[in-house]
Parts: structure tokens; sequence; C-alpha cells
């Protein structure tokens, strides 16, 4: 018997070279486009830029642009982040800076230098480090936009990243 068997002609099903296509469904369905998906015990070293969402049940370590940061519970990032909205259910440490709203939940620990437009901190999150609330004249002199305040320039060719799609008219 080899131990590569041919799936088709696999009888027991028990070899641990065998593989089952009808359960396999692909973690893209649903994903909305520009988000990007650090799965739990992952590890990502780099730089990334995401129009929309990072989201983090993994590992990160590096730069980060995006819309919004999304660190989940068991998740961790390490590095230098600009985002419009963050949410830390896990561990951030490093250079963060919200455009928008930093919400630390019950589970989450941000330490670093952290700027912010507005903050929540649940019962039990914690916050440590540089913490500094970002002003109106830092705020607009950031490379980060909110999207509601870009709405006008998405017309015009303006857009989170300098570039926006054409509207149907």
């Amino acid at each position: 018997m080899a131990i590569f068997d041919d799936e088709n002609n696999n009888q027991g099903g028990s070899s641990p070279f065998t593989r089952s296509t009808s359960s396999r469904t692909s973690t893209l369905d649903g994903t909305k486009e520009g988000n990007i998906h650090i799965g739990s015990g992952v590890a990502v070293n780099g730089e990334i830029n995401a129009p929309n969402e990072v989201i983090v049940n993994g590992k990160h370590t590096g730069k980060v642009a995006a819309g919004k940061i999304s660190v989940k519970n068991g998740g961790g990032v390490d590095g230098e982040t600009a985002v419009e909205t963050a949410d830390i259910e896990g561990n951030y440490d490093g250079n963060l800076e919200v455009a928008g709203t930093l919400s630390v939940s019950s589970s989450g620990v941000a330490k670093g230098e952290i700027r912010y437009k507005d903050l929540e901190i649940a019962l039990g999150g914690k916050i440590s480090g540089t913490i500094a609330e970002m002003s109106d004249e830092d705020f607009q002199k950031s490379k980060i936009k909110l999207v509601k305040d870009e709405e006008e320039n998405k017309k015009s060719g303006g857009g989170f990243f300098g570039t926006a799609k054409e509207e149907d008219k």
C-alpha cells in the first residue's frame, strides 16, 4: 500500500495524508475587499497598508496603515500604527496614532506612545506609556483622515490613500 493514497481510491479514510475537500471553505467568503486578517497562530512581520480593516488574531510585528485595526483577544501587535479607529481586545505595544476613536476592551492592553482623538476604555482595560489626546491642529497635520471628513474629497479624487473610485452616476 502506498503512503499517499489517491483520494478517490482510499477506502479506509484513516491515513494522515488524506484530505477532505467537502468540508473546506474559503476564508475569503464574506470578507470585505481591502481587509487583512491575521489568523490565530500566524505571525507576520513587515508593513501592512490596507484601505479597510486589519484584524489580528495572531501576531504582527511592523508598521500598519489602515482604516481600522482590530487586535482580538489573544492577538498582539508590536510596532507602529496609523489608523482611523482602533479596537484593542488583545495586546498592543508600540506607537499608535488614531485619528478617531481608540477603544480598549476589558481584556485589552495598549502600551507605548499613543495618540488619539477620542478614547474609550472598558473596566479592566489597561493603557500605559506616553498617552496624549490629538489636538485639532495635530489632527489636521496628521497623515490619517477620518473617512467621514474625506467624503467631499472622494468626488474630487482625494480619499484615504489619495485615490478614489469613480462613483456610479
